[in-house]
């Protein structure tokens, strides 16, 4: 229990002393010498030091299949909070994410997220939505890459759940690869519902990226969707 509590002060150590600074530089640079992604080493460094104070021994594998020039949809499943900042922070890339809007309400992460292509995620009824798929196709248009965990929420026991779709739906308007990664064990180290961490080894698996050319967001959305799916759940380890 002393090690969870532990992650929160990091957490907030990191945000306070490295964020401020940073994020403040960051919309200088941006406003006035149109200098983007500042932000980006600071932050990957922040969110490894999250990652190592949960006890957690990162193994990555799988890179060699990304093309550093190419924008991708990274496609997740999602076991605990440790998730998000590992993609962010060990994918060897800049990666923005779609992120549940709730966040943004957060003073200095609300300010960070804008500098990171953070894309709110709104799931409210008609224009909501509509706004929130544009901003990630923007995004996406502009080269940024963006990682998404479309189950929406954490998995206990590790089974995959169903994908929502729209993180996929962009992927095929800006016409950008989606990448199924496989997140194994971070649940065994930092698990939903529970106050306790557990030092231990944790995976992270980029698999081949997936082509959308031929893929519709009307017909054939839903073919892409399971592809991705399968290829992730059979590589999972349950309970």
């Amino acid at each position: 229990m002393i090690r969870y509590y532990w992650t929160f002060v990091v957490a907030f150590l990191a945000l306070v002393f490295l964020g401020v600074p940073v994020i403040s530089i960051g919309h200088i640079l941006r406003k006035f010498f149109g200098i983007e992604d500042f932000i980006f080493p600071t932050a990957k460094f922040g969110l490894r030091i999250y990652v190592r104070s949960a006890g957690a021994r990162v193994h990555v594998s799988g890179l060699e299949h990304l093309d550093r020039d190419q924008a991708y949809v990274f496609i997740a499943n999602h076991q605990s909070n440790l998730d998000p900042p590992l993609l962010f922070s060990y994918l060897g890339r800049n990666v923005g994410a779609m992120a549940k809007i709730e966040l943004f309400r957060i003073p200095i992460m609300k300010q960070g997220f804008s500098l990171a292509h953070v894309v709110p995620v709104d799931r409210g009824a008609g224009g909501r939505a509509v706004r929130t798929a544009r901003r990630g196709v923007d995004e996406l248009r502009l080269g940024h890459s963006l990682m998404a965990f479309p189950e929406g929420t954490r998995s206990v026991d590790g089974r995959v759940k169903e994908f929502k779709k729209g993180a996929f739906y962009m992927a095929i308007e800006a016409g950008v690869p989606v990448v199924p990664v496989v997140i194994n064990d971070t649940r065994l180290v930092m698990r939903k519902g529970e106050k306790r961490v557990v030092p231990g080894d944790v995976y992270l698996e980029v698999l081949p990226s997936i082509s959308v050319e031929g893929y519709t967001t009307t017909k054939n959305a839903r073919e892409l969707i399971k592809r991705v799916h399968e290829l992730i759940a059979t590589r999972v380890r349950t309970d």
